[in-house]
Protein backbone atom coordinates (compact mmCIF):
# COMPACT_ATOMS: atom_id res chain seq x y z
CA UNK A 1 0.00 0.00 0.00
CA UNK A 2 1.62 3.26 -1.10
CA UNK A 3 0.85 6.61 0.44
CA UNK A 4 2.61 9.72 -0.78
CA UNK A 5 2.54 12.81 1.38
CA UNK A 6 4.62 14.86 -1.03
CA UNK A 7 4.09 14.09 -4.69
CA UNK A 8 7.03 14.23 -7.07
CA UNK A 9 6.47 16.57 -10.02
CA UNK A 10 8.60 18.05 -12.76
CA UNK A 11 9.76 21.38 -11.42
CA UNK A 12 8.48 22.03 -7.90
CA UNK A 13 10.66 22.49 -4.84
CA UNK A 14 14.16 21.07 -4.69
CA UNK A 15 14.07 17.81 -2.74
CA UNK A 16 17.26 18.69 -0.86
CA UNK A 17 15.95 22.05 0.37
CA UNK A 18 12.59 20.55 1.40
CA UNK A 19 14.25 17.73 3.32
CA UNK A 20 16.59 20.20 5.05
CA UNK A 21 13.66 22.39 6.14
CA UNK A 22 11.63 19.38 7.31
CA UNK A 23 14.62 18.08 9.28
CA UNK A 24 14.95 21.45 11.00
CA UNK A 25 11.24 21.58 11.82
CA UNK A 26 11.19 18.00 13.11
CA UNK A 27 14.26 18.70 15.25
CA UNK A 28 12.54 21.76 16.69
CA UNK A 29 9.38 19.74 17.38
CA UNK A 30 11.45 17.18 19.27
CA UNK A 31 13.26 19.92 21.23
CA UNK A 32 9.97 21.63 22.15
CA UNK A 33 8.53 18.30 23.26
CA UNK A 34 11.59 17.78 25.48
CA UNK A 35 11.18 21.19 27.12
CA UNK A 36 13.02 23.81 25.07
CA UNK A 37 12.39 27.32 26.50
CA UNK A 38 9.56 29.19 24.75
CA UNK A 39 11.62 32.21 23.67
CA UNK A 40 14.35 30.08 22.17
CA UNK A 41 11.79 27.91 20.39
CA UNK A 42 10.02 30.94 18.91
CA UNK A 43 13.26 32.44 17.60
CA UNK A 44 14.29 29.10 16.11
CA UNK A 45 10.87 28.72 14.48
CA UNK A 46 11.14 32.19 12.95
CA UNK A 47 14.59 31.36 11.60
CA UNK A 48 13.32 28.14 10.04
CA UNK A 49 10.27 29.87 8.53
CA UNK A 50 12.57 32.34 6.76
CA UNK A 51 14.51 29.53 5.10
CA UNK A 52 13.73 29.65 1.40
CA UNK A 53 12.86 26.60 -0.62
CA UNK A 54 14.64 26.46 -3.96
CA UNK A 55 12.70 25.40 -7.04
CA UNK A 56 13.75 22.96 -9.70
CA UNK A 57 13.82 23.83 -13.37
CA UNK A 58 10.60 22.87 -15.14
CA UNK A 59 9.97 22.17 -18.79
CA UNK A 60 11.06 19.38 -21.09
CA UNK A 61 14.59 19.06 -19.69
CA UNK A 62 13.54 19.98 -16.15
CA UNK A 63 14.25 17.96 -13.06
CA UNK A 64 11.83 16.48 -10.56
CA UNK A 65 11.08 17.98 -7.18
CA UNK A 66 8.34 17.95 -4.58
CA UNK A 67 4.93 19.44 -5.39
CA UNK A 68 4.75 23.08 -4.24
CA UNK A 69 1.14 22.72 -3.05
CA UNK A 70 1.78 19.50 -1.10
CA UNK A 71 4.96 20.86 0.47
CA UNK A 72 3.40 24.17 1.52
CA UNK A 73 0.45 22.34 3.12
CA UNK A 74 2.68 19.84 4.93
CA UNK A 75 5.04 22.52 6.25
CA UNK A 76 2.11 24.70 7.34
CA UNK A 77 0.60 21.79 9.30
CA UNK A 78 3.94 21.05 10.94
CA UNK A 79 4.46 24.72 11.90
CA UNK A 80 0.95 24.85 13.40
CA UNK A 81 1.71 21.73 15.45
CA UNK A 82 4.91 23.30 16.76
CA UNK A 83 3.17 26.60 17.58
CA UNK A 84 0.50 24.74 19.58
CA UNK A 85 3.18 22.92 21.58
CA UNK A 86 5.05 26.17 22.28
CA UNK A 87 1.97 27.83 23.79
Amino acid sequence: MGFEVLRTVKGGYSKASVIAKLDALNGLLLAVTEGMPREKALSELDRIKQTTLHTEKGGFFGTFGFSVEDTDTYISDLVNMIEKKIQ
